[in-house]
């Protein structure tokens, strides 16, 4: 089986934990002798070799394994490099020796920072990377063993703690790995969303890292955001020098200033690296203080800003830029139209130019089934204006009459309605449909109802047939007529075209789809009215009679 294969047969054995006991003469160093010989017969407990034993060859079967590796850990952004990793106290480190004596060994890093192989010795790994460990096994496992190979890999990755100060809510100690990056032991760094990018990693040896989480979160750079080590302080300066960026930028707000850095790379890491957006204007502002008061302007093009002028300009504190963005860019403006036309559906338009004709040619034209007086264009209502908000905010015994009235008026009125006589459709020489549509319009047109709703007291409410012509007396009668109770002078009439609400005696014609509404008339109950009475006039009567005794 070629070495390679062997190697991984073992290791994926360790993992399992599936594999039996292995011999006991597998696990057994043969005693020192000056020269090589036969395979040496089963010792006493296992010792570890004094450091000058002599190599020899061995030629006994594969042991099996006896070691279960755990495979559980941190969760890793990337693979481990073999040549950067530093080894440090709790790693765990899987030694496999393949050959004529074939094992594969769990052994954990010592606080010292050593390895101990059983029956072999000692190795120091601290600080170095697995290639080098590799190699410093290897030259102690060959004193014992010729002709063999050592493969060393990392199975357990250590914890540790580290310390994080300053301008967090929460400062102390943090327990991480060899794989946690600064990041991920400050989620809650400051008070204040400002991005953070002068953030000092102190090292344990005294060397200081400057860590840039705008650049790691925005750009993905990891070497703005490194990985901590034993006694690493995390130190989280307060964020009183900032930039600030307004408008047409990927990311606006509050930059924490980064000394030495120029407007294009700062402009970089504010887009994301991604370049300005489609919607930004060409001209970028930028303003800076002068002294504490007085501020100097200076303007950039897109090309400029991220070109050699931008590279050779310096930011400095509370620089603000400012961007403009470009409105409705690019925005598709369309008007939908529902109901009763051959093609429903959202059609593109130009705002305030294409006519409601031209809306209705786009969707094929009404359908015969649709109602011309029913149809109905909305729009977005437009704003409360200032006045009406104000009333608002007054409580209503406080309004006079008229401004109650105002108020009462918006609430039944549909401002969203646009007001078009679709009947002038199909009429010689009319221009209805000159009205013009806007973003969002939107055009119902339902179907044709031949009917006028006739409701409240008359004896037959319901639903009955229109007829062209006619008014409301006619509608009336056809639905039984006005019972004792109908209030004829309070009726009103609920136009089917405008939502509008009309008296009766202001209403000629009936249309097609109006709405008839008879209210019922509050009627008084006499028999009440007189025992109220007689109670009052009994009760005067005996006041009069009591004050004409005592005035005797």
């Amino acid at each position: 089986m070629p070495l390679s294969r062997k190697i991984a047969a073992l290791a994926a054995a360790a993992l399992l934990g599936c594999a039996a006991p292995a011999p006991a003469r597998a696990q057994t160093i043969p005693p020192r002798a000056t020269t090589p010989a036969a395979p040496a017969a089963p010792a006493a407990p296992p010792v570890i070799a004094p450091p000058d034993t002599a190599p020899r060859d061995r030629e006994e079967a594969p042991a099996q394994l006896t070691t279960q590796v755990p495979v559980t850990g941190p969760l890793l952004d990337a693979p481990i490099s073999r040549t950067t990793y530093p080894l440090g106290p709790g790693d765990v480190l899987s030694v496999a020796v393949i050959g004529a004596f074939s094992h594969v060994y769990a052994v954990p890093v010592t606080p010292e920072g050593t390895v101990v192989i059983p029956e072999m010795g000692i190795a120091r790994v601290l600080g170095l990377n697995l290639d080098q460990a590799q190699e410093r096994v290897r030259q102690l496992v060959g004193r014992f063993y010729r002709g063999v190979d050592v493969a060393v890999s990392l199975t357990r990755i250590r914890s540790f703690k580290v310390f994080v100060a300053g301008d967090v809510r929460v400062p102390g100690v943090r327990t991480a790995t060899a794989a946690t990056r600064v990041s991920e032991v400050l989620p809650d760094a400051g008070a204040d969303p400002t991005w953070r990018r002068n953030l000092v990693l102190r090292r344990a040896n005294g060397d200081s890292v400057r860590v840039d989480l705008a650049r790691f979160m925005l750009l993905g750079d990891p070497g703005a955001n490194p990985t901590l080590r034993e006694g690493d302080a995390v130190v989280v300066p307060p964020a009183d020098l900032r930039i600030v960026v307004y408008g047409g930028l990927r990311f606006i707000g509050a930059f924490e200033y980064r000394p030495g850095e120029s407007l294009a790379e700062f402009l970089n890491v504010a887009n994301a690296g991604g370049g300005f957006p489609s919607t930004a204007a060409d001209t970028l502002l930028l303003t800076r203080f002068v002294d504490a008061v007085t501020r100097r302007e200076y303007r950039f093009s897109q090309a400029e800003a991220m070109g050699a002028r931008g590279q050779a300009f310096l930011m400095q504190p509370s620089d603000a830029i400012y961007l403009a963005t470009v409105t409705n860019f690019k925005a598709q403006v369309t008007a939908q139209v529902t109901g009763e036309v051959v093609h429903p559906g959202v059609y593109p338009i130009r705002n305030d130019t294409t006519t409601v004709r031209e809306l209705v040619e786009m969707a094929g034209g009404f359908t015969p089934r649709a109602s011309l007086t029913q149809a109905r264009l909305t729009r977005e209502p437009p704003p409360v204006t200032r006045g009406e908000a104000e009333l608002r905010t007054v409580p209503p015994e406080q309004l006079t009459r008229q401004e109650l009235q105002i108020l009462q008026v918006r609430q039944l009125s549909d401002a969203r309605s646009v007001v078009v006589d679709f009947r002038q459709l199909y009429a010689q020489g009319g221009d209805a449909y000159r009205q013009t549509v806007r973003a969002n319009d939107k055009l119902e047109v339902p179907e044709r109802r031949s009917e006028v709703t006739v409701l409240g007291a008359v004896r037959e409410p319901g639903i009955v047939g229109y007829v062209p012509g006619q008014g409301v007396a006619a509608y009336v009668a056809r639905a039984g007529g006005a019972t004792r109770r109908a209030d004829v002078m309070h009726a009103v009439v609920i136009r089917a075209r405008t939502g509008a609400r009309e008296l009766v005696r202001d209403v000629a014609v009936i249309e097609e789809g109006d709405t008839v509404i008879l209210p019922y008339r509050d009627e008084t109950d006499w028999s009440k009215v007189l025992q109220i009475t007689g109670t009052v006039v009994g009760t005067i009567t005996g006041l009069i009679i009591s004050a004409v005794a005592i005035f005797r």
